[in-house]
C-alpha cells in the first residue's frame, strides 16, 4: 500500500513530505508509533485518512517542537 506522509503547517496548508509503499509490518508499526522521523526531522502523527481517488493512505503529520502540533 501506499503511504503519503502530508505534514500540515499553522496556517492549515498540507505539505506532501514523502510517498512510499509500505508493506504490512510497517502498516502495523502505526498502531504503537506517535512519531516518526523522515529527513532528519521528528513528526507526531495526528490522523490517518484513506484516500480512494488516489488510492494511497494519508498520513498527517506535524512538526515536533512548532506551533499547533507536538508533545515535546
Amino acid at each position: 500500500m501506499n503511504i503519503a506522509l502530508l505534514e500540515k503547517l499553522a496556517d492549515g496548508q498540507l505539505i506532501k513530505i514523502s510517498e512510499r509503499a509500505w508493506d504490512e509490518k510497517w502498516i502495523q508499526a502505526l498502531n504503537a508509533a506517535n512519531f516518526v522521523l523522515v529527513g532528519g526531522k521528528e513528526y507526531e502523527m495526528i490522523e490517518g485518512r484513506l484516500n480512494l481517488d488516489l488510492d494511497v493512505f494519508e498520513l498527517l503529520l506535524v512538526k515536533v517542537g512548532t506551533e499547533g502540533g507536538g508533545n515535546r
